[in-house]
């Protein structure tokens, strides 16, 4: 599929190694793009709103946020990378909790058209009977994650991926003694302020609050493996990268600059809600909805974990298998 934005919805694709990203600010927001969709309004009793003419009121408006991940294939080349699009799947979803039929995101051009340096490509999200085309994780659907296997036209779009030799893995975290307190950086969109001419994400730092290698509830009905980070989290932050820097002195040694790797992403923020249970009966809630600065986020390895995973593989080894041969053989 090819959309305005010279969109490849596509298995794989041949990048640069100029497109992977580095350690600048200005590199880890160019790996975000911004989404966008036609979503209902809830009523205060929890039904859906009706405009002028009775239908149901539609809302285009910003969504969420999602980022491009390389994967190397060293089968295809020393610079040969499949490039997928990953954000939470929540932002995927109209306010009923069905999946859209389709999202656009917007990204920045290269070369500006008219007075804008920005475009939209459309997206799919979910096939005529309503399922979802993106890729999740089936051993646990709860993981608040998806991914497709997309990207922008590389002549046309700005955009930087990032390579999974970014990922956090327990290695990495148990390497470098990764522990609360250490800083950590987000890149989304924010609804007030985004742009009228070009994509600009807005960058917050925080510190990772808590780890745990227990399930987190994260919704009524959603329980997952997820980091704790004292970093504001508000609606349009869904689906954002969140780095961990760990440069500086760490072990007894020093690392200078910046030495960013992908913590995960952002699924949401917890409000000053808390469970009580009556002696012998029910369980009620306490306090209010306000966000008490603590945000929770999907570990880097269980987007690895989809990515890694039997269809995306298998998708990988035919693309793989369809490529010319080399001349000469």
């Amino acid at each position: 599929m090819m959309g305005k934005a010279g969109w490849k919805i596509i298995a794989i694709a041949l990048l640069l190694c100029t497109s992977a990203v580095g350690q600048s600010i200005d590199d880890l927001k160019k790996c975000v793009a911004f989404v966008f969709g036609r979503v209902h309004v809830k009523s205060a009793d929890g039904t859906l709103a009706s405009g002028p003419n009775g239908q149901p009121l539609l809302l285009e408006m910003p969504l969420g946020t999602a980022f491009f991940v390389g994967y190397p294939d060293p089968r295809g080349g020393s610079d040969y990378l499949f490039g997928y699009l990953v954000t939470a799947k929540h932002v995927l979803k109209d306010v009923d909790g069905n999946y859209l039929k389709s999202v656009k995101l917007r990204v920045n051009l290269i070369t500006p058209q008219t007075n804008s340096d920005l475009t939209f490509g459309e997206i799919p999200v979910t096939d005529d009977a309503g399922k979802l085309l993106w890729f999740e994780d089936k051993d646990d659907p709860q993981n608040d994650v998806a991914v497709l296997p997309a990207l922008p036209d590389i002549k046309l779009i700005e955009f930087k991926v990032i390579p999974i030799a970014m990922f956090a893995d327990s290695d990495l975290l148990h390497k470098r003694s990764v522990q609360e307190g250490d800083s950590v950086y987000l890149f989304g969109l924010m609804p007030q302020y985004y742009g009228e001419k070009r994509n600009y994400p807005v960058v917050r730092r925080g510190t990772l609050a808590l780890m745990t290698d227990e399930a987190i509830q994260t919704g009524p009905d959603t329980r997952q493996h997820a980091y704790l980070a004292e970093l504001a989290s508000w609606p349009g932050n869904s689906g954002a990268p969140v780095f961990l820097n760990l440069s500086g002195l760490r072990n007894g040694t020093i690392t200078g600059g910046s030495d960013f790797h992908l913590l995960g992403l952002m699924l949401g923020y917890f409000s000053n809600v808390r469970q009580a249970n009556i002696v012998e009966a029910r369980s009620i809630a306490g306090g209010d909805p306000s966000n008490i600065g603590i945000s929770f986020i999907l570990p880097a390895s269980t987007i690895r974990k989809v990515l890694d995973s039997t269809p995306l593989q298998q998708m990988r080894d035919s693309a793989i298998k369809s490529l010319p041969a080399p001349i000469g053989k």
